[in-house]
């Protein structure tokens, strides 16, 4: 995947407007990628910096990668997903066009095979969309697919959380940036493609997502609340987890794909409130 994301940033158009310098930061320290990485650099003339980050988790490849890069605008993909050749190119004329401080698209699902008909009902892989120029709020920013500039990681030091191991260190990220003034707008014209191969095909990988998930959105959404607004927050999660249990038996009625929408957010929620009593249900990125 990382041979087909690479290559897909080789063709990526500039208009003339700008150089691109690429990144690849390895989180396994016998650095299976590096002969990789030294091919393609030589084969398709590419200007790539090669890093190890021998902490696994995913912040902290994040801030290595940011140590490296050298550019006055940072693009941030993952190694699983793929871009048009038009990508960079507008996103930065959206950023240019609104005057805002990044732009994001959409990670629009890919599958090589087809999948399981009741994940395709489910919807489960497809992220939420908003129109063009719509300003985002941080629940809706994610590092899979976007264009930031420099300025937003240098002027206070912003860096991505390494108590976040396994997810949401980049809605915390963009939730400290909005809260000290930088805007950020979706762009639908510039996906990027996420290669959902069968191992996303189990009910498993996608209750565990929403347990990590769930624990996730309780802890970065606790450090700007009061006492009584995360009660008020676990409380709502308790409930929901009781309607979502209430309504799993009908929901399998109408289909499997039902059923399993039904048992993510129950998942979500469930993981959330326990998360208020530091409870953690699950705590790796096995997925």
């Amino acid at each position: 995947m990382l041979d087909r994301l690479i290559r897909s940033l080789a063709n990526q158009e500039t208009a003339a407007l700008f150089e691109i310098s690429l990144v690849v930061v390895d989180n396994d320290t016998t650095g299976p990628a590096r002969e990789l990485a030294k091919r393609l650099s030589d084969e398709l003339s590419l200007d790539i910096t090669y890093g190890i980050e021998p902490e696994h988790t995913i912040p902290a490849v994040r801030n290595h990668a940011l140590r490296l890069a050298r550019g006055n605008y940072i693009g941030i993909i993952d190694d699983d997903e793929f871009a048009p050749s038009n990508w960079l190119l507008t996103l930065y004329r959206a950023i240019r066009t609104f005057d805002v401080d990044g732009a994001l698209g959409p990670a629009l699902p890919f599958f090589e095979q087809r999948p399981p008909n009741w994940l395709l009902k489910a919807r489960l892989c497809d992220p939420p969309l908003h129109r063009t120029g719509t300003l985002l709020q941080w629940m809706y920013c994610f590092t899979n697919n976007n264009l930031v500039k420099r300025t937003v990681f240098d002027e206070h030091d912003l860096r991505f959380d390494e108590r976040f191991k396994t997810g949401g260190s980049d809605q915390d990220f963009f939730r400290r940036a909005i809260a000290l003034g930088y805007r950020f707008v979706a762009v639908q014209e510039a996906p990027v493609y996420e290669i959902v191969g069968p191992t996303r095909w189990t009910r498993t990988y996608w209750l565990k997502r929403a347990l990590v998930n769930g624990f996730n959105a309780r802890k970065y959404a606790s450090g700007d609340m009061s006492k009584v607004s995360q009660t008020a927050v676990a409380l709502k999660s308790m409930a929901a987890l009781a309607a979502y249990a209430f309504a799993a038996p009908l929901c399998a009625c109408f289909g499997h794909h039902r059923l399993m929408q039904c048992s993510e957010k129950g998942c979500y929620h469930l993981s959330r409130a326990c998360a208020t009593f530091g409870i953690e249900l699950w705590n790796k990125r096995d997925f």
